[in-house]
């Protein structure tokens, strides 16, 4: 039966060792294509259409531009509507991968 000493060693070890990867699982992590979205890009704007059977999609910008976009999962897409100001992240082919209402800030009244 190992002694204290050598119990205490290997509980030593296990944590240093550890420690010293938990750096690597870090970056692992902080690499991943959900996160950094280096092939990826943001678009704000109206939602001029928006078609899930044909899985399309248009938004104007405010800089009066149409861009188009293909609806990969619907469900992002639950409870808009045309009209609604969104701001969609596209890949590079021009998929929707994220989708947010944008909402209006509410102005502090200046009545007294």
């Amino acid at each position: 039966m190992p002694h204290k000493e050598e119990i205490m060693a290997a509980k030593m070890m296990i944590l240093l060792a550890m420690l010293l990867g938990a750096p690597s699982w870090a970056t692992v992590l902080a690499a991943s294509p959900e996160q950094t979205d280096k092939d990826s890009y943001v678009v704000t704007g109206t939602l001029l259409e928006l078609d899930l059977i044909k899985r399309s999609g248009k938004i104007k910008t405010d800089l009066d531009q149409t861009i188009a976009f293909t609806v990969t999962r619907p469900d992002l897409f639950e409870g808009l509507s045309v009209g609604k100001r969104i701001t969609v992240r596209l890949n590079d082919q021009g998929q929707a991968i994220k989708v947010m209402e944008m909402t209006i800030p509410e102005l502090p009244s200046i009545e007294r």
